[in-house]
């Protein structure tokens, strides 16, 4: 590469001594700056033939300049370091910044039988709006609550335009009124929706005395199963009350970082606790980071995030090895900021940076619950999709040929779920046959593997037809799709059995989904067909394993 021999010289002129280093493109634009303490050292590893992230890979490849200023000390150059990326704004450099995409929870009160669901949408559209959530964990537990109490319908259809014949489980189960098939008094289905909305204020004192009034009301015309119902509601509040606690959160004025290091991406999260509360939190993803750059990523972050504020905590809680904590307190003290750094080893304190990792964690399960909610929608699904399998087929020169299922459902992987198929159908490259064995092997375990919502099969309108007839031989159904690739034989779309494609190529949440589910299912494929491949060799028409 270019900077093998230009760059390599400018690195060998380097001194050793501590300071900032300014990696420079071709237009002389700064887009990175760093800090070491040794100069030469730090700034040589960019360059030599070790494991490098792809986030740094790239932006070695765009150096054609290097510049530098040696500085005293290490604290110096994290000074000097804040300074130039304040006014240059390198591009690989990363900042903390606001989450504009908190959750809601939305009531559509304007519809006939008003539903309730989660949006990151807000709009004013005559709907109640509960949030912004930042806690999305917490929200998910509040509107499971909420549809475990209150028999709310489910489904998004508009019942005044669509005719249903059937009910849906949730209807079957007493989760949902079922209005689609049942003259639901208009009255009761709207006094529980205000009771939800009081329920969602946290307001369950006045909820109970609304509800122990219409038991008594119910008793009086001797309409005891109604007023048995009621009672059962009123009982499930009392236990759901009794459930929740409150943190007890011995902090007035400090910051929590937390970061999870995750596919290669590093999720970095700062919790804001004010008065004993929780009242704000950023957030930001690096993507490219490999684990030897996570701890001088969080440095930087750190040492950045409090120039410009004017709401300064009095200490900042952060997993860091001693001396990066050590440098942050030194930095601190030059810039004048009374700020303390601690990184806590046990306790209530690392407690609440667990807190926030964990967050992160229910964050990143939650991108997939969104990109469900999309691909739902545009599926047009009554309701969100909430389990899928996905199937792949792997050979090599006519061995080994295997299939393998992944199925995800209620938010991850489930991997109790997964399930291998050795081929013994065809010993020929033929993934249409293949496939029709894969999915009639797994179709007559209906009884005991739950079908899923959608089947997302790898292949199109060739393999849709395997599925189909294998669908049909054994008398078992469920949606299907095929993963419609692009030329790096990435998934670009959804075809159904007709042939219609669905175009992704504005859909980026579905698209990094069903990437994640592409790549699973072709790991886990081809870890078994290797795994066959590696533990049994043919000599002599002899089989032995190594």
């Amino acid at each position: 590469m270019y900077y093998d021999e230009h760059v390599r010289e400018i690195v060998s002129k380097i001194p050793f001594d501590p300071g900032i280093y300014m990696m420079k493109d071709e237009n002389g634009t700064i887009i990175y700056v760093g800090k070491a303490i040794s100069l030469r050292k730090r700034v040589r590893q960019y360059f030599q033939k070790t494991n490098k992230s792809a986030r740094i890979e790239k932006m070695a490849s765009l150096v054609r300049d290097i510049s530098y200023i040696v500085t005293k000390n290490e604290v110096e150059a994290l000074v000097l370091e804040c300074n130039y990326i304040k006014e240059h704004n390198p591009k690989f450099n990363v900042m903390l910044k606001d989450d504009k995409t908190y959750p809601y929870i939305k009531i559509t009160v304007k519809d006939k039988y008003p539903i309730i669901y989660v949006t990151r949408t807000y709009k004013k559209d005559g709907s109640l709006y509960f949030g912004p959530y930042t806690n999305v964990g917490a929200m998910r537990e509040v509107l499971r609550m909420v549809k475990e109490i209150f028999p709310v319908k489910r489904c998004r259809y508009n019942l005044e335009k669509k005719k249903i014949t059937s009910p849906c489980l949730y209807y079957h189960i007493g989760r949902c009124l079922g209005p689609c098939i049942n003259d639901v008094n208009l009255n009761d289905y709207k006094n529980m929706i205000d009771q939800v909305a009081l329920f969602l204020q946290g307001k369950t004192k006045q909820i109970k005395e609304i509800i122990e009034k219409q038991i008594e009301e119910c008793i009086e015309k001797l309409e005891f199963e109604k007023a048995a119902v009621l009672k059962q509601r009123l009982d499930d509040i009392d236990k759901i009350s009794d459930r929740q606690t409150v943190a007890n959160l011995n902090e007035n004025s400090t910051d929590i970082f937390g970061y999870v290091l995750n596919d290669n991406a590093l999720h970095v999260q700062v919790f804001k606790i004010r008065n004993y509360k929780v009242v704000l939190h950023d957030n930001v993803e690096i993507k490219d980071v490999a684990k030897e750059e996570v701890e001088e990523s969080i440095s930087q972050i750190i040492s950045r995030y409090y120039l410009e504020r004017e709401d300064i905590p009095k200490k900042v809680y952060v997993r860091l090895e001693e001396e990066n904590i050590e440098l942050l307190n030194h930095f601190f003290e030059t810039k004048k900021l009374k700020i303390n750094v601690f990184c806590p080893k046990k306790g209530e304190k690392l407690n609440l940076i667990k807190m926030v990792e964990n967050n992160i964690h229910i964050n990143l399960e939650d991108r997939k619950n969104n990109a469900l909610e999309d691909l739902s929608n545009l599926l047009e699904f009554s309701d969100t999709v909430d389990s899928i399998e996905c199937y792949d087929i792997s050979n090599l020169r006519n061995e080994y040929i295997v299939g393998c299922m992944i199925r995800f459902e209620n938010g991850k992987l489930n991997k109790k779920m997964y399930r291998k198929f050795k081929i013994k159908s065809t010993m020929t490259q033929d993934d249409p046959k293949c496939m029709y064995e894969v999915l009639t092997r797994r179709l007559r375990h209906a009884k005991d593997w739950p079908l899923p919502d959608v089947m997302l099969i790898d292949g199109g309108k060739t393999q849709l037809g395997a599925v189909k007839k294998a669908m049909d031989d054994i008398g078992e159904h469920t949606n299907f799709y095929g993963m419609v690739k692009n030329d790096n034989h990435r998934t670009r779309g959804l075809m159904d059995e007709s042939g219609e494609e669905f175009d992704l190529s504005n859909s980026k949440s579905i698209l990094k989904f069903l990437t994640f589910l592409q790549d699973e299912v072709h790991r886990f494929t081809i870890t078994y067909h290797r795994s066959l491949r590696d533990t049994v060799k043919l000599r002599d028409g002899k089989v032995y394993k190594k």
